[in-house]
């Protein structure tokens, strides 16, 4: 039964994303945003709720004296190596993925530069209360600056009927989000029992289990961006995801309660994460284009690294 709850958790935790960002593109789409707007911010936040929550619901467990942040934090760090790896490897693999400049000279410098703070900020073992705050911050600050500089947002007439009328819509993404959040809070428990019971380490859990199920939503939208022809929505997804996750995810979570964080994923996960980001970044760099080989090697730095976890958990 235990095993059937934490199935059906991480299915809620995909419903739910899919209905909340389904929901927030239809109202982005009223107020007439840009689609690489979109991508890095409403589809970002949207499809980043599963870490969101997932990180809430553990450091809410933390006030109790149940111990969880590492799930929490191996989640959001999963899922971002996930993405930036198999995801973009797959969606290369199906169509030529490309990158704008503002991606390759703002937005990918900032998500390296997020994971660098997020890294120097465990170097204690601990996330405090101050320095999630400071993330958070952060991030509230690249999200005023790409809402200065998105072009399409300026002088653009918005239709009063555009703007009304949106009740239904908006009450569609308050059911998402709370089936997100009911269904985080039985996946995190639902975690904790089998890492006890196995006596595994629980970051384990959140990087390769809770991390994967939880960059679906970033799978999804991205695959659906390639289908509709939006590309450029598929990687803006993600990379925004990787700039949402660490800075809002871990911010929000640290902000709540001190999060301790685990050497394992100091000292091995956030520097493969960095790497793998910088290494895909420098693969648009010839032509902004992510070719079939690119796909491969993200596809390969993957495996390896699922591979090494793996191992290492079995020694």
């Amino acid at each position: 039964m235990e095993l059937v709850s934490f199935i059906l958790g991480l299915i809620g935790i995909w419903f739910g994303a899919h209905l909340a960002v389904d929901q927030a593109l239809i109202i982005a789409d009223r107020l007439k945003i840009s689609k690489l707007f979109v991508g890095l911010t409403v589809l970002s936040i949207g499809t980043s709720l599963p870490e969101i929550f997932t990180h809430i619901i553990a450091s809410l467990n933390e006030l109790k004296g149940i111990a969880t942040s590492n799930i929490a934090i191996g989640t959001n760090i999963g899922s971002n190596i996930f993405q930036i790896t198999f995801i973009i490897g797959i969606l290369g693999l199906m169509s030529v993925i490309k990158s704008s400049k503002s991606i390759q000279k703002r937005d990918g410098l900032v998500m390296l530069s997020s994971i660098v703070i997020v890294y120097l900020f465990g170097q204690n073992g601990i996330i405090s209360r101050l320095e999630g705050a400071i993330l958070l911050g952060l991030y509230l600050i690249y999200l005023a600056y790409l809402y200065k500089t998105e072009k399409e947002l300026k002088h653009k007439y918005i239709p009063l009927t555009n703007r009304m009328n949106m009740s239904h819509h908006i009450g569609l993404l308050l059911s998402g989000i709370f089936v997100l959040s009911l269904s985080a809070n039985i996946v995190v428990s639902g975690a904790l029992k089998f890492s006890e019971s196995l006596g595994i380490e629980q970051s384990f859990f959140g990087l390769l289990i809770i991390g994967v199920a939880t960059g679906l939503p970033e799978f999804t939208t991205a695959l659906m961006g390639i289908m509709k022809k939006a590309k450029e929505i598929s990687l803006g997804v993600l990379i925004g995801s990787n700039i949402t996750n660490p800075m809002m995810g871990i911010g929000i979570g640290a902000i709540i309660v001190d999060n301790p964080i685990s050497k394992t994923i100091i000292n091995f996960d956030i520097p493969f994460w960095f790497v793998s980001s910088a290494v895909l970044l420098l693969l648009f760099q010839r032509d902004h284009k992510l070719n079939k080989n690119g796909a491969i090697l993200m596809l390969v730095t993957y495996l390896g690294y699922l591979i090494y976890k793996v191992n290492s958990v079995m020694i």
